[in-house]
């Protein structure tokens, strides 16, 4: 077990900014790399003329399975459809009434407790998740595309606002650091000062090769701060380059996941001085999603139905052996321990109650099968799914 005090064994690092979110679109339909993404020639099995002739391939929607919502994709949304190509990468609320959920091609929508709206932000690139602090909405790319919404922060070009109040942010980071690397998760609790986010580094030795940073809006000033937790390249040695989701119990108390099995307990996380610590999750799947339920119940879920459980144990996690699919997992989260909820390829939804997994039903797709990679819950009975071409819920309702 490695264990690094961020600042007490390397001295002082340069810390910055914030951000929300949980998604994994290496192989992502529509949303290409974050800076270049336009919708493809090839659609990838999902039919934008799907109609209800489709609907009929399967059971209609019930109480219990999860079904379509319809908007942002419908064509009665509030500031145009989203393209049925267009991957939804990460959902996440304030409340049953305050939902956004951000995707490829600069996709942003909001669910105001009633229905879905599309905002338009003016950006061409893929987001893969958003901060809701207490101003306003921060959807992020990588560390130098960052839109921002009722928020005074400046932006790099002086521009106006978007028609919806959106504009690009002005960012500080380490000059080493490549502002073009993938954001691929970032959470912070309401009130927390620091942000926590991972990054895609697929290189040794290049630059910026830390797949763990936070930050936080710099007070006094009118930008988006970023930078290091650890030295630069020191997930080279800790196995930490690849991570791909990050949450917490407390602003204080983190974990993150990410490749062959990578995870981290990061302690103090508000301190000068965090602790970051691997762990071993007795597996090499790549880990896409995690959710903290308190310091002893962690879930994990990765490659080809991985779960894993901490459960408080000083080195390991538990393996999960009762899991009802093969499929990739891309996601988790949860209202309590015996409500969580779990999403992936296929499309594949999987829900806890306490004691078992078991697999629920997915209706009203008709003959798509899209891949499924955010899911978010306020309360139990309020479940919002996104992935490829779809917002999905319980019951196909709020």
């Amino acid at each position: 077990m490695k264990t690094v005090g961020a600042l007490a064994a390397f001295g002082t690092l340069a810390l910055g900014a914030w951000l929300f979110a949980c998604a994994s679109d290496e192989d992502a339909l529509l949303a290409g790399s974050p800076a270049t993404s336009l919708v493809p020639d090839v659609d990838a099995g999902v039919d934008p003329d799907a109609g209800q002739s489709d609907a009929r391939a399967e059971p209609a929607c019930v109480p219990d399975a999860i079904c379509p919502f319809g908007a942002p994709f419908d064509s009665s949304t509030r500031g145009g459809a989203l393209d049925l190509r267009t991957r939804i990468t990460s959902i996440g609320g304030r409340s049953v009434s305050d939902v956004w959920a951000v995707g490829a091609h600069g996709a942003v929508a909001h669910f105001d407790g009633a229905s879905w709206s599309r905002s338009e932000v003016g950006a061409v690139e893929s987001f893969s998740g958003i901060w809701l602090h207490d101003a306003g909405e921060i959807a992020l790319s990588s560390f130098d595309v960052i839109y921002a919404r009722n928020d005074d922060l400046d932006a790099p070009d002086g521009g106006a606002p978007s028609v919806d109040g959106w504009r690009r942010a002005e960012t500080t980071a380490p000059g080493w650091w490549s502002a073009d690397l993938s954001i691929s998760s970032a959470w912070a609790p309401v009130g927390a000062e620091w942000m926590w986010g991972t990054n895609r580094t697929f290189n040794v030795g290049a630059p910026a090769g830390n797949g763990l940073w936070r930050g936080r809006i710099a007070p006094g000033t009118r930008t988006i701060e970023l930078g290091d937790v650890l030295p630069r390249n020191a997930c080279d040695v800790m196995g930490c380059l690849q991570m791909q989701s990050i949450h917490g119990s407390s602003p204080d108390e983190l974990w993150a996941v990410g490749g062959q099995g990578a995870a981290f307990r990061i302690t103090g996380a508000q301190s000068e001085t965090p602790t970051i610590t691997a762990f071993d999750t007795q597996t090499w799947a790549m880990l896409d999603g995690v959710w903290v339920a308190s310091p002893t119940d962690v879930w994990a879920v990765g490659g080809a139905g991985t779960i894993r459980h901490y459960t408080g144990g000083a080195v390991s996690w538990d393996v999960v052996d009762d899991v009802p699919t093969n499929e990739d997992l891309h996601a988790v989260w949860g209202t309590s321990s015996a409500d969580i909820w779990a999403v992936g390829d296929g499309p594949t939804v999987l829900h806890y109650d306490g004691a078992t997994w078991s697999r629920v039903e997915v209706a009203g797709l008709g003959q798509r099968r899209p891949d499924l990679f955010s899911v978010w819950t306020a309360s139990p009975g309020h479940v919002w799914i996104g992935g490829d071409g779809v917002i999905l819920s319980l019951g196909g309702k709020p």
